[in-house]
């Protein structure tokens, strides 16, 4: 009985600590770049995040934005009048993108999320240093991002899964930049990079190990 209970503490704490587990991020940065082709370091984060999600909703703003998220702040672009330093196309052989000037963007989606990445280029951290991420899941637990340091207009991937949560927008704040957005992907992971069981197999379990106890006692109590 003492073995049933000790289980039974372990599984509730599992459960606990998936609930309570930071979201894991996919960020990389490359310095002084004007295409896709010289994000390297960026273009393996994504690659990473991919790997782990799987199959999400994508928007490269070379169509319209799909219905299922809608965008706040900032502006379709095709090009820039400071050039590749304030942003650039990411997807191949296309030739737009999202501009977001000195403020903030919100991504807002009609189904919960749990994932969600983005291509982000114009970077000069050395002069602009508080770039973040803040999202909010169904907890209303709120999560802030930093941004990884890219200078001269550099370029990112910013990723994250926080497996499980049920996630309604995520807002970047660009903070007197101007910056690039393209080729977000966004969805419900296919995998928990945390490693935890889901909660839905621990509470099944959970109530297989309450079950066998009450049979232990039953048995206990005959004898």
């Amino acid at each position: 009985m003492q073995a049933i209970k000790t289980l039974l503490a372990t599984s509730l704490l599992a459960f606990t600590l998936g609930a309570l587990a930071a979201p894991i991020t996919y960020l990389a940065a490359d310095s002084s770049v004007s295409s896709l082709a010289q994000m390297v370091n960026s273009q393996a984060a994504a690659a990473n995040f991919q790997f782990v999600a799987g199959a999400l909703n994508t928007v490269d703003f070379e169509t319209a934005v799909p219905a299922a998220v809608t965008i706040s702040g900032g502006h379709g672009a095709v090009s820039s009048h400071c050039g590749s330093v304030c942003g650039f196309n990411t997807t191949a052989a296309g030739l737009y993108y999202y501009s977001v000037v000195t403020g903030s963007v919100t991504f807002s989606f009609v189904a919960p999320v749990d994932a969600f990445g983005f291509f982000v280029n114009g970077l000069q951290t050395e002069d602009v240093t508080q770039q973040t991420i803040v999202y909010t899941d169904g907890n209303s637990v709120t999560s802030t991002i930093n941004m990884p340091s890219a200078t001269n207009g550099g370029g990112a991937f910013v990723g994250f899964i926080d497996y499980g949560a049920q996630i309604s927008s995520v807002t970047f704040n660009a903070t007197n930049d101007i910056l690039g957005f393209d080729d977000l992907r966004f969805g419900r992971s296919a995998s928990n990079p945390n490693g935890v069981p889901e909660p839905g197999s621990l509470a099944l379990a959970s109530l297989a190990l309450l079950g066998a106890g009450a049979v232990a006692r039953k048995r206990a109590i005959q004898t």
